[in-house]
């Protein structure tokens, strides 16, 4: 039996409750609302996207009128003069579980009772891997998914801003090799499989406190190595490449890609590569301060 609300329904929750917990949080890889993402900033002091870029429809980047790509790219260094300093990157994917509530169910000898799961899909966990090892320590890469199964717990928890404590949360990198994930309760304890391993993994609390030990860097640095990490991520995958690219023209528009070719460094080309490749292999990206 499948959990009642819809991924897209709890990660808002979520995330909205991870701006709480921290001091700016921004979410660069939604590009229906708003201009440059930043309908997903938290703690930004300056005025609504759409007066900073009056003239951007950012779903029509071929028909820009009025300010020129290298202006925006300009207009970085304001941005960084008035955000503090980034010093994390958060991924996650965020999973809509089963609620595994029977003696035939197959992973039901670990545990002797209902349970929750998902699945992992190989492709995806390989790129995350590489995100973990290309960010450095800049970048804690996580599977979110609710503890409980229905709607009226969902909004009972958002009310309460107890989404995420109610979550279970899984680090990627215990999860090299196994296909399901497993779990009973809110945390970071679960069992793996096929070969069942019974994993505990750092707190949400701990791997948000990470970014303690990370140099603070502006704005556009940071969102430029993000980039980094995710082309460094995709190796040799060229698979995985051509899907990226693939989703960066879509997002931009091919006359404007022909015009603004990647290469050029620039934070703008950053965002539209963060923003591909979270909707090209469903994760969602925050830098995080």
């Amino acid at each position: 039996m499948w959990a009642e609300f819809k991924e897209k329904t709890y990660e808002t929750y979520f995330l909205a409750e991870v701006a709480r917990l921290t001091n700016i949080l921004y979410s660069p890889d939604q590009t229906d609302e708003g201009a440059l993402g930043f309908d997903g900033s938290f703690y930004l002091p300056l005025p609504p996207s759409r007066a900073i870029f009056p003239y951007i429809r950012f779903r029509r980047w071929r028909h820009l009128i009025g300010m020129s790509a290298g202006e925006i790219d300009d207009f970085g260094e304001e941005l960084n003069s008035h955000l503090p300093p980034f010093r994390l990157n958060l991924f996650v994917q965020y999973k809509r579980p089963e609620w595994m509530h029977g003696s035939n169910a197959t992973e039901w000898p670990s545990w002797s009772t209902s349970y929750f799961r998902y699945t992992i899909e190989a492709k995806q966990q390989g790129l995350l891997e590489g995100i973990v090892e290309a960010a450095a320590g800049r970048a804690a890469v996580v599977y979110a998914a609710a503890a409980f199964r229905l709607n009226s717990e969902l909004f009972a928890h958002a009310e309460a801003g107890t989404v995420v404590p109610n979550s279970n949360i899984a680090s990627v990198e215990m999860l090299t090799g196994h296909k399901r994930f497993t779990y009973t309760a809110p945390g970071s304890y679960g069992i793996a499989h096929s070969e069942p391993e019974a994993l505990e993994g750092p707190s949400f609390d701990t791997i948000l406190a990470r970014m303690d030990d990370n140099e603070g860097l502006p704005f556009t640095k940071h969102l430029k190595l993000t980039a980094q990490s995710i082309e460094g991520a995709m190796g040799d995958d060229r698979g995985a490449r051509d899907l990226w690219e693939a989703s960066r023209r879509a997002i931009i528009g091919g006359d404007f890609a022909d015009a603004y070719p990647r290469g050029r460094g620039t934070w703008v080309e950053a965002i539209v590569s963060i923003m591909a490749f979270a909707q090209a292999f469903d994760v969602r990206v925050s830098a995080v301060g």
